[in-house]
Order: C-alpha cells, then sequence, then structure tokens
C-alpha cells in the first residue's frame, strides 16, 4: 500500500498563515493537520503502508526532515515529487506517476477524518464522503441506486447531490489514473481553470471503472481560518480538556481547553474553546475559541475567534483578531 499525499498548495484560503507554515503542516491541538491524517488512515488501513509519496513546491529542510521522521514513525519511506506549478489535483497527482502502482490512497492533507477504510472487494477504488448543506465549495458526486459513483464534478454551480468529496481516495491500480490524467492534458480538460482529479477519476468511470462512494464518521475540513477555529472546537468536544497541573491562582479555565506545557499565564481567563502552544505567553487578556500559536504572546486583550500566530505579539486587542507568525499588533 502506497499513500499519495499532494501538498505543494498556496494556501490561499489560511493566510497570511501559510506564508510561514504548509497548510498541511498547520497545528490543531498541538498536532499538524497531517499528522492527524496519516494516524486515522494507518490505524484504519487493512494494510501496511510501505511507501509515503509527498508532492510539494518549496520545502525547507526543517520540514523535509518532519516528514521522513513521519514515515518511519509508521515504517514507511518518504519519497519527494517536486510540483512546479499549481496547475491542478490531477497535475500534482501526475508528478508521482513513477509510483502510481497497485493500491494507493490518495490524501489531501487538510483535512482530518474519522470512518472506515474498508473498500468491497468488487469496487475498483473508492472515494470518501459527507454530506453539507452547501456542497458549491467541494468536489460532489452523484450515485447509482447501488452506492456507485456516475457522476462528480468539481465545485459545481448547480450541485447534482449534497454529497461533498472530503479530499480521500482510494484505487485498487493507481496505475490506470496516468493514462487518464494524460488523456486531460492531450485535449486541454480543465475545470475551474485547472485540471482536475475529480475529471480523470471520471473518465475512469465512464470506461467502466467502479467507484464506490463511503461514508466517514467525522471530517474536519482545515482549510481556513474559520474551519481551523471550527475543527480545534469539535477535537476539543470529542477528547476533552488537557492542561498542565498547578495552574497560577490568578488563572481562570473554562473548559474545554487545550494548553500546552511551557506556557506562562497570569491573570486571565482561558476559554471555553482556547488552545495555547507551548512557549505561549498570556497576561491580563481573556481568550475564547481562539488558538495562540507557539512562542506568541498576548496582554492585555480581550480576543474571541482570534488566530495568533507563531512568535507574534499582540497587546490591547479586542476581537477576533488574525496575526501571521512574527506579527505584532498594539
Amino acid at each position: 500500500m502506497r499513500l499519495i499525499i499532494p501538498m505543494a498548495g498556496e494556501g490561499k484560503r489560511l493566510r497570511p498563515h501559510t506564508f510561514t507554515t504548509l497548510k498541511p503542516l498547520f497545528p490543531v491541538l498541538g498536532k499538524p493537520v497531517l499528522q492527524w491524517l496519516i494516524e486515522e488512515v494507518q490505524q484504519a488501513l487493512p494494510q501496511e503502508v510501505e511507501l509515503m509519496v509527498f508532492i510539494v513546491r518549496e520545502l525547507r529542510e526543517q520540514q523535509r526532515q518532519f516528514l521522513k521522521d513521519l514515515a518511519r514513525r509508521w515504517g514507511a519511506q518518504a519519497v519527494f515529487c517536486e510540483q512546479e506549478q499549481p496547475l491542478g489535483t490531477a497535475h500534482a497527482i501526475y508528478q508521482a506517476k513513477d509510483f502510481l502502482e497497485g493500491p494507493c490512497v490518495i490524501l489531501f492533507a487538510d483535512t482530518i477524518f474519522k470512518g472506515s477504510m474498508r473498500v468491497p472487494s468488487t469496487a475498483d477504488g473508492a472515494l470518501w464522503v459527507k454530506r453539507v448543506e452547501d456542497p458549491r465549495s467541494y468536489g460532489v458526486v452523484e450515485l447509482s441506486t447501488e452506492g456507485f459513483i456516475t457522476k462528480m464534478v468539481e465545485k459545481p454551480e448547480v450541485p447534482p447531490s449534497d454529497l461533498a468529496i472530503i479530499g480521500i481516495y482510494f484505487l485498487q491500480n493507481a496505475e490506470k489514473l496516468i493514462p487518464a490524467i494524460e488523456y486531460l492534458f492531450r485535449h486541454e480538460i480543465r475545470s475551474k481553470g485547472e485540471y482536475q482529479l475529480t475529471d480523470a477519476l471520471q473518465s475512469l468511470i465512464d470506461q467502466g471503472a467502479q467507484l464506490k462512494a463511503l461514508p466517514v464518521e467525522e471530517w474536519l475540513d482545515c482549510g481556513s481560518r474559520k474551519l481551523i477555529l471550527e475543527a480545534q472546537q469539535r477535537l476539543l468536544d470529542l477528547l476533552g480538556s488537557s492542561y498542565p497541573e498547578n495552574m497560577p491562582s490568578d488563572v481562570c479555565l473554562i473548559p474545554p481547553v487545550y494548553i500546552a506545557e511551557g506556557v506562562q499565564l497570569s491573570e486571565s481567563i482561558i476559554g471555553p474553546y482556547a488552545v495555547i502552544e507551548s512557549g505561549a505567553r498570556i497576561r491580563r487578556s481573556i481568550l475564547s475559541y481562539s488558538l495562540c500559536r507557539e512562542n506568541a504572546s498576548v496582554e492585555n486583550s480581550i480576543l474571541s475567534y482570534a488566530l495568533i500566530g507563531a512568535h507574534a505579539h499582540c497587546q490591547h486587542a479586542i476581537g477576533n483578531v488574525d496575526l501571521g507568525d512574527y506579527s505584532r499588533y498594539g
């Protein structure tokens, strides 16, 4: 089994934070989104993963080493392929064509999910889907009465259903995807201006491939600031609070909260749904529904639905402030 993980996107919806942190490596409750995803996939897969193929662009050495260590932790080898131009999801997958062979799971690493990954033996592959209120921002599938996919469309103005593709795909014979993508290139078939994986998979379906739509128990999209804060709220509901013992007497906690070791707190109210990463300093402030990243500082502020980047400094602020890494406010 191989994992194919495209992560060369620009992360525009999560700017300014993705100027310094790759979106898949952005932390939720102190753990990168990609790590949440791989841990769940590894536990759910019926087979061991031998290879993790990361499709990247301009990767720093520290980030490369983290991905190598992450793969090694699960007994897999890390391989890196480069996508030099952002020409779409199918184009990204094509950069890993030398490794598209046999059973592969494709993971778009801006999501956290929980669910079974057992695919029916009669299927050539599967996509995991979730019903959503407004599917226009997602890839959407239409199903036969047997639950096989008959049609998939990328971000349709008029969706054929409310079943959104969450960004996890399985193909029993991944090499069949290569000519389907090359067909898009030859005939300049693009959706929303890019070569889309959904179009390549639709080509396989039109040729008779049986792709099953499988449900998930939990899906947390982590593609934007708003969604990151919603994801950490849901995880806090599921996992409960986590914070060091012996909190200062002048600090009031309103659970659920996540406070890492090495945080300095004084004269503050933290929670509910506040996440404070290691090394952060909070003084004379109130934080709720917010994320304060590592080594950031907040003073004399009342923050709600705020995201304070790593090493940022925020003082005399009110409301849903959004500070990138190393920035200052007040």
